[in-house]
């Protein structure tokens, strides 16, 4: 009897602490309100079907309307969810890593420079929603400041090391800028001196040595094209890219990127910083910036067709944001991109993800057609995907400076004829047959072999999930860079 009832002590105190290392190890790994139990809004399947509709009828909508009507359909979903001030957008869907506060400023963040963009091609013209008139500008300039203000409860927060802010505040300095008539020069100079003070945040912070090396550059030159920054943080930040330049360009318009392979970060990431740094400044590093969009295109158009292009690499669910350096292409080297062809490689990406369910309840997707675990990384949440975003913010743009949207469209390469195009620096082929209209990519540098396959969100990624409130999805890198092959048929996803 006394044996039992020591091994039942024993029992009782390893459980205790095994409860105890649990609870404490849970406190310190699980995210802020893990459950997100966000519902999508009322009637969102009618708005789905509508944006379907209208933006798949090519016939009886111009790209202009249908453009527009998209817009309308994602500033319809900030309306829904956004916070009371709207300077956090708390989207239904999957936590990353961050948990909800990050995610919700990645809502606002991801969404600002197109409402920005927008702003710009319209000229501020109010919008309809739901029979309602709103001026989109008035909005975001209010969400900026409340967004900013430390006693605010819709307050950003302070930017540390390695912090994901780094990045939303890039977004959100490149907004103020593109909307500076409507936005930005409505502020007095108080109001301007505490968004400054937040972005300004970024100052001596570290973070990881990639494409993080451009969101405190952007910032600084965002600021400094908008009057307002110190020279010693202009000099630091022009020898911080000059730095990166040296250190991580490869030659043909593409960059390496940390220890990760050539991937599409160089499309909606590099490239599209660039071609802002050089709207902003014309005159810094104009002539290197013009040169590699110019490579980069030369090559990256061969990618589009109208089903879609070959995916591959990380972030997946950024997809829809591939074509935006074809989109400047066209702005900064119409010899190399026509308007034409880069209407229609914008056209061709956003009819296929729409047609194929990649957009919906007011947002973009979490998946690469509809939301799919099993490829969205730990570090994108609920509002991380509107990064994807980033080819329509560049179309308003570039249509408010050349009338992209009433382009003829032009006939992509695949649509001309058969292609087979080598990258030497990426030992990357791309080749296209017209009959059928698939687009291969061959990366010369992996093994011929058994294709390697998806490995899906498991029960047990769940249950680890549900044991630690943090994300658990699978490791799906070989899967994502090492195939020989990957073509626009995009077998590797789930519809």
């Amino acid at each position: 009897m006394r044996k039992k009832k020591k091994n039942l002590i024993l029992f009782l105190v390893i459980l205790l602490l095994g409860v105890s290392v649990y609870y404490w190890r849970l406190q310190r790994v699980k995210v802020d309100n893990w459950e997100n139990n966000i519902s999508t809004f009322e009637n969102a399947e009618s708005y789905d079907k509508e944006v379907k509709t209208i933006f798949l009828d090519t016939l009886s909508y111009s790209p202009r309307e249908r453009f527009k009507e998209l817009f309308k359909y994602f500033f319809k979903g900030y309306q829904e969810y956004k916070s009371k001030n709207g300077a956090l957008v708390y989207y239904p869907g999957e936590f990353s890593g961050g948990g909800q506060s990050i995610n919700a400023l990645e809502g606002f963040a991801r969404f600002f420079p197109l409402g920005c963009s927008y702003i710009l091609n319209t000229q501020n013209a109010s919008i309809f929603i739901d029979d309602q008139l709103i001026n989109v500008s008035e909005q975001l300039r209010n969400a900026v400041l409340i967004g900013t203000d430390p006693v605010s409860k819709e307050y950003w927060g302070q930017i540390g090391n390695r912090d994901q802010k780094m990045a939303e505040a890039a977004d959100i300095a490149l907004g103020l800028w593109i909307s500076k008539d409507f936005i930005w020069n409505t502020f007095d100079e108080d109001e301007k001196r505490q968004i400054y003070r937040w972005l300004m945040e970024i100052r001596g912070k570290t973070h990881g040595d990639n494409n993080w090396n451009l969101f405190p550059v952007m910032v600084v030159k965002s600021l400094e094209a908008l009057g307002m920054i110190e020279q010693e943080d202009v000099e630091f930040a022009n020898k911080k890219f000059e730095r990166y330049l040296k250190k991580d360009y490869i030659g043909n318009g593409w960059f390496k990127d940390g220890e990760a392979p050539p991937d599409y970060y160089n499309a909606w990431a590099i490239q599209y910083c660039l071609f802002w740094m050089n709207q902003m400044h014309p005159d810094f590093h104009s002539e290197f910036i013009i040169k590699t969009n110019a490579d980069f295109s030369e090559f990256f158009k061969h990618f589009f067709g109208s089903k879609g292009f070959p995916m591959m690499g990380r972030s997946v669910c950024y997809r829809m944001a591939a074509p935006s350096p074809i989109i400047a292409g066209s702005l900064l080297n119409q010899e190399v991109v026509s308007s034409g062809e880069a209407l229609r490689a914008l056209d061709y990406t956003w009819s296929y993800f729409i047609s194929n369910e990649a957009v919906s309840g007011g947002k973009v997707t979490q998946g690469f057609y509809s939301d799919d675990l099993s490829i969205l990384n730990s570090y994108s949440g609920a509002g991380s995907c509107l990064w994807s975003l980033r080819s329509l913010i560049t179309a308003f743009y570039v249509d408010a400076k050349i009338n992209l949207l009433d382009a003829e469209p032009q006939k992509l390469p695949v649509e001309i004829g058969d292609f087979e195009v080598r990258n030497e620096k990426i030992n990357w082929i791309i080749g296209g047959v017209q009959k059928t209209g698939v687009i291969t990519l061959e990366i010369l540098s992996n093994p011929l072999g058994p294709i390697n396959e998806l490995e899906s969100y498991s029960d047990w990624d769940a249950f680890l999930e549900t044991l630690w409130q943090y994300p658990h999805r699978p490791n799906n890198k070989k899967a994502l860079y090492k195939n020989r092959f990957y073509t626009n048929e995009n077998t590797l996803f789930k519809k």
